[in-house]
């Protein structure tokens, strides 16, 4: 103000010019907008959008271990393949090796939660593969978390081990 005591006319007119309101900020946010649009371009070209919920929809799996009562990991026995493929639906369908079955998944972040899996009543060839059909069932089910990397999706039970692990399914399965 020229009115206040120890300024003059002069020092007021020498001051640095105030912009405008489009002046400064709006400079600065066509560079944030820039920065964010390449941000978003560049991501999607690297693949680092897709998360988890995506990645596991993208092709069927095939279980390769599992993980028993004991503690101990198992691959899956030789003449058998559980499969199971997650729909961008919540849908989860495959087979246990004898069976075929079904239910319902959802994943938030890395978090899973399956429901009660449904599946058809035929009898395995032989005791094993039905003892690795249940295990299985009982693992899908107690699913509380998820990974996918290097091609490799890993289920984990509530305290945080690994109980499945699935890698992508020949064509076919």
């Amino acid at each position: 103000m020229p009115d206040e005591p120890g300024q003059d006319k002069a020092a007021l007119e020498d001051g640095p010019e105030v912009a405008g309101p489009g002046g400064f900020m709006m400079y600065v946010a066509v560079v944030l907008i820039a920065i964010l649009i390449i941000l978003v371009v560049f991501m999607n070209f690297s693949g680092q959008g897709a998360t988890a919920a995506t990645t596991i929809t993208e092709n069927p799996w095939a279980l390769s271990s599992f993980e028993n009562p004991d503690g101990s990991t198992t691959p899956v026995m030789n003449g058998t393949i559980i499969t199971a493929k997650f729909s961008t639906d919540g849908k989860l369908t495959g087979s246990g090796g004898c069976n075929q079955y079904s239910g319902r998944y959802m994943v938030q972040s890395t978090l899973m939660v399956v429901s009660r899996v449904t599946t058809t009543s035929m009898a395995c060839a032989d005791a094993h593969a039905t003892l690795q059909e249940q295990q299985y069932y009982a693992a899908i089910e107690d699913a509380a978390a998820l990974r996918v990397h290097d091609r490799v999706l890993t289920l984990y039970s509530p305290d945080g081990k690994p109980i499945l692990v699935f890698t992508p399914a020949p064509p076919g399965n």
